[in-house]
């Protein structure tokens, strides 16, 4: 099919994309639906790209990460406005009448709006072992992969926020602990999830059990195990990329790039979504269908500009 392109100047292209994950790849797609020009850049392999399996996301439910950028890919791919192109940004640079990136293999590309879609990177879990299991039987989120965790689980950590992953997977898991490493808790607050069947456990952690390269519980400073088929634990993150602090992007306190309703940062013609930013009224919506959303009103936020 011949393909009209909506760009007045076919040497220029309408946005850069950077970020492969689904932020990015919705964005490039919502963009080559109304035949506007736009280079994918991605480096790989992504946030979730340890996990076995993805849940919560319709049509997609129990799909590995892997798959569903393959396909997404090939989905983007087919649209003649689209470029694939593999490769680490190293320099982003904005100005009034368009922006300009650098790749790591000296690639340069110019284009009237970027989409940042460079996510975010897990911190390291409170005990090294439980790295070999992230994405299986540990994980963060309770609508992801609390479902698969089995009838044991722990939560590990002692902060405020882990109440909130205990209270949700009550009634998921037949048996719930919240290990809070050591963090002593506030007396209504524990007795009101031991009233909910949850026990609450204030001694520190201090390894892995496994057997036959299995999660099979958590070792106690006390020299005890508690046994478990599974464990929610980290959360927290960084920006992955320094991108938007060199561009100049406002933040929010939490790490994020602070955006509107449409993506748009505080720099002109640069715009971001997926798990990276949020709005300031609204807080992160870390998962698959959020940030390919988010990717979608990016999108939107590019076009408007470049019609306006």
């Amino acid at each position: 099919m011949l393909v009209r392109m909506a760009t007045p100047n076919p040497d220029l292209l309408d946005s850069i994309v950077i970020g492969g994950g689904p932020a990015g790849l919705q964005a490039a797609l919502t963009l080559a639906r109304v035949h506007r020009s736009v280079a994918l850049v991605d480096e790989g392999p992504g946030r979730n790209a340890t996990a076995s399996h993805m849940q919560n996301v319709v049509t997609r439910d129990g799909t590995p990460p892997a798959e569903f950028r393959a396909i997404a890919r090939d989905e983007v791919a087919a649209y003649a406005t689209v470029r694939l192109v593999d490769g680490r940004v190293v320099t982003a640079a904005a100005q009034p009448d368009g922006v300009t990136v650098e790749l790591a293999d000296g690639q340069r590309l110019e284009a009237r709006s970027l989409v940042l879609a460079t996510g975010v990177a897990d911190l390291p879990l409170p005990l090294p072992e439980l790295q070999r299991h992230w994405g299986g039987q540990v994980a963060h989120c309770p609508f992801c992969h609390g479902h698969e965790l089995g009838a044991r689980v722990i939560v590990l950590g002692g902060e405020p926020m882990r109440e909130h992953p205990v209270r949700m997977m009550v009634g998921v898991a037949q048996h719930l602990t919240w290990l809070t490493d050591g963090v002593p808790q506030e007396r209504d607050v524990a007795a009101a999830l031991e009233r909910l069947g949850v026990v609450v456990d204030e001694r520190r952690a201090t390894g892995v059990v496994e057997r036959d390269g299995a999660l099979v519980g958590i070792a106690l400073e006390d020299g005890t195990q508690l046994a478990c088929d599974g464990v929610l634990a980290g959360g927290a993150w960084v920006q992955a990329s320094p991108l938007p602090a060199s561009l100049g992007c406002a933040m929010l306190p939490d790490g994020a790039i602070e955006i509107d309703e449409v993506g748009a940062t505080s720099v002109a013609r640069v715009f971001a979504a997926g798990d990276a930013a949020h709005r300031a009224t609204a807080g992160p919506g870390h998962s698959v269908i959020a940030s390919a959303a988010a990717g979608q009103m990016a999108a939107l936020g590019v076009v408007r500009q470049l019609i306006g």
